[in-house]
């Protein structure tokens, strides 16, 4: 049972809400309980409902024009973020609505539940928006540092393709303090034979090519 600290602390809160006051509108927001979607994916939640599909493509526009993804790579963390950020939105209207049932009936257990269970699924999409900015983020900063190499690349007249998922900021966090973005580039070109005398030449302790 809930106790009485919580349950003044959650109508208080539940006289904030934005939730909905008709008959209809709370009928529907009950509903949502047991059809939340919080643990749904894009096809799911947006096949039978067009209003949340153009609230989920306005908020990705907006992010599209701030994140600038580029690459599919880039493009697959972005979705994953957008989406979560979206069930984050929903997830919060969700707990207020849950709340103002509560805050109601401050007896019954199963609106108590039904919101606990609608903020810990709130919680779990918060970490995954940030778990997938995190990862957005890694990929742009490497394929920005990437430019670097390639300059460097060009400025010795090679080519050399640079996977995407390659590692370039630990690379530079462990290579720049010691070495120059010069030497680095020829540490990367050692993937090509006619690069290795000059690694050999110019990296101390590098050892002689068998």
């Amino acid at each position: 049972m809930s106790t009485q600290a919580q349950i003044d602390a959650n109508r208080q809160n539940a006289k904030k809400s934005t939730g909905p006051k008709t008959a209809e509108g709370q009928a529907k927001s009950a509903a949502n309980s047991t059809r939340h979607g919080l643990t749904a994916n894009p096809t799911t939640i947006f096949e039978n409902n067009p209003h949340e599909r153009s609230q989920y493509d306005a908020l990705k526009a907006k992010l599209l024009k701030q994140c600038l993804p580029e690459g599919e790579l880039e493009l697959q963390a972005f979705e994953r973020y957008a989406f979560a950020l979206f069930q984050v939105d929903r997830a919060r209207q969700m707990e207020i609505d849950a709340q103002l049932r509560w805050s109601n009936e401050p007896n019954n257990e199963i609106f108590f539940t039904q919101m606990e269970r609608i903020h810990k699924l709130g919680a779990a999409q918060e970490r995954r928006a940030d778990k997938a900015l995190r990862e957005f983020q890694k990929l742009q900063t490497d394929r920005i540092l990437a430019l670097d190499i390639h300059t460097e690349l060009y400025l010795l007249d090679k080519k050399m393709d640079l996977p995407a998922t390659f590692p370039m900021l630990e690379i530079r966090k462990t290579d720049l303090s010691k070495t120059t973005a010069g030497l680095l580039t020829l540490r990367l070109m050692a993937l090509l034979p006619e690069a290795r005398a000059i690694i050999e030449a110019h990296v101390p302790g590098a050892q002689p090519h068998a």
